[in-house]
């Protein structure tokens, strides 16, 4: 959440003090694609104490979701920089990709935790965590594809309404902290 803070104080700050309306790719990117790295960490550490409950059975719903989801998504990442390869330098192109990619990735992860704690012995109250857990990421695949293309097409502005995928996002993160402290 903070690496999500920084990047949204940075936006706003280039777009109110140097009035750059889009500043995409920025440093503010750098610290969202660090902030994908801390959360593949928590969820990692966090689901390696229930390892043991982690089955064939598990991995493989897991598969079963993950993998139409990004057979959907990653066409239409690649899709959307059609033509736009050589138009667009390397760093945009790899920001716009890296978004979609991690939050799949992220997806993939979340779901396993998911499975765990409701399908397993482990089931419980922490299961409406993950639920919601689960929606918030799915929001930002969503958002991140949708800001993806857009910014590859040239038509994102700040308050786009596609920031509402970000914001119903974070509502949902919000809810999976709050009943994950209430339930424990």
């Amino acid at each position: 959440m903070f690496f999500e803070l920084r990047k949204s104080t940075q936006l706003d700050c280039f777009n109110l003090a140097f009035n750059v309306s889009n500043p995409y790719p920025s440093i503010g990117d750098v610290y969202r694609l660090v902030g994908y790295c801390a959360l593949f960490a928590a969820i990692f550490v966090y689901m390696g104490i229930f390892q043991p409950a982690i089955s064939r059975k598990i991995v493989a719903a897991t598969a079963t979701v993950a993998l139409p989801t990004s057979a959907g998504i990653i066409p239409s990442i690649l899709l959307a920089t059609r033509g736009k390869v050589f138009e667009a330098n390397l760093t945009t192109l790899f920001v716009s990709v890296a978004y979609p990619l991690f939050d799949l990735l992220l997806f993939a992860q979340a779901m396993l935790g998911l499975l765990v704690f409701t399908t397993t012995e482990l089931k419980g109250k922490v299961g409406g965590a993950w639920l919601f857990l689960n929606a918030g990421i799915l929001m930002n695949v969503f958002g991140d594809l949708l800001l993806s293309y857009t910014n590859m097409n040239g038509v994102y502005y700040k308050g786009h309404p596609l920031e509402l995928f970000f914001h119903t996002g974070y509502i949902f993160f919000s809810l999976a902290f709050y009943t994950h402290t209430k339930d424990l």
